[in-house]
């Protein structure tokens, strides 16, 4: 496991580029309009609540896959992941039910008609990875997805008591 790679980063596709920084750049643009202490609390609480929730990389440590925020991680037990499966543009046709639709990242609860009812920590909906877990399916979006599937595949059989 060794020479496995562990660190994946979590690029961002042009969509979500383009729907960050218009919504930042609304955001702002109404807070240059509408002056005043509630307006610039109100600008700055979206743009920096969404930026605690975005999603930076991934990394696998001590068992566990942790999705990088903005100082803290999501971590999920790689225990109970059972499959795990390289599916480009598994959000194809998705809708948010719950979370962030493309402002610093699509994350949160999302509904589709392949995958159903998922969990989404996603920066580019080309390179998604789709995790099997017994709590559902989790979609993730690495820069490398087919040597993060290798790297969760090594991991899995280096402990295969746990699984």
């Amino acid at each position: 496991m060794d020479d496995v790679r562990r660190t994946f980063k979590a690029p961002w596709d042009w969509l979500l580029i383009l729907m960050t920084s218009g919504v930042t750049i609304l955001l702002l643009g109404l807070n240059y309009y509408t002056p005043g202490v509630v307006s610039t609390l109100i600008t700055w609480s979206i743009i920096l609540g969404a930026l605690g929730f975005g999603i930076f990389g991934y990394h696998i440590q001590d068992g566990q896959l942790k999705i990088l925020r903005l100082g803290w991680s999501k971590d999920i037990d790689l225990s109970k992941i059972t499959e795990v499966e390289f599916k480009p543009n598994a959000m194809t046709g998705s809708v948010r039910t719950f979370g962030i639709g493309g402002l610093f990242g699509y994350i949160g609860y999302f509904r589709n008609s392949i995958l159903k009812s998922y969990k989404a920590y996603v920066t580019h909906r080309d390179k998604t990875v789709v995790l099997t877990t017994e709590e559902g399916e989790v979609v993730i979006s690495p820069d490398d997805p087919k040597a993060f599937v290798a790297s969760v595949k090594s991991v899995l059989e280096d402990n295969p008591a746990d699984n």
